[in-house]
């Protein structure tokens, strides 16, 4: 195999790792029952890249803020949180379609970038959480070094 296709199988591999590590999410409570009422599910997530920060949308209808536990680290936002069922078990009459998913969620999302934890700023409001991230800069450039 030429020297070319080697640099190409690893800068692919590379890439995949890169990609799987950024779009990388936590599995949710149990899969099995996900989209049944009590099972676990997972809210949509956008990710901007706003050059000196991202901005982070999660669709979280029906939660409230009380319900959420958001964390930031180095390279990560953790979000977990809780959807309450908004009916009366007892006085709910006979079902006859029950499609909105409610119970415990939880997101991992990975940064391309490490950021600014201490920075950190989230809002909630009509069902969308919007957290924004300062990213974490480093000085990129040349360095005299004198040699002893």
């Amino acid at each position: 195999m030429s020297q070319e296709k080697d640099d190409t199988f690893e800068m692919l591999f590379s890439m995949k790792n890169k990609m799987d590590r950024f779009f990388a999410v936590s599995e949710p409570e149990s899969s099995f029952n996900a989209g049944r009422s009590g099972s676990g599910w997972l809210p949509a997530v956008d990710l901007f890249d706003h050059g000196d920060k991202y901005r982070m949308v999660v669709e979280v209808p029906g939660v409230e803020k009380h319900d959420i536990d958001l964390s930031v680290y180095d390279d990560k936002v953790v979000i977990k949180g809780r959807r309450e069922e908004e009916y009366d078990v007892a006085g709910r009459g006979d079902v006859l379609c029950l499609e909105r998913v409610c119970g415990r969620f939880e997101r991992i999302i990975l940064l391309p970038d490490p950021v600014l934890p201490e920075k950190v700023r989230a809002t909630l409001k009509n069902g969308l959480l919007v957290i924004l991230l300062d990213k974490k800069i480093t000085e990129v450039g040349k360095k005299s070094v004198t040699i002893e």
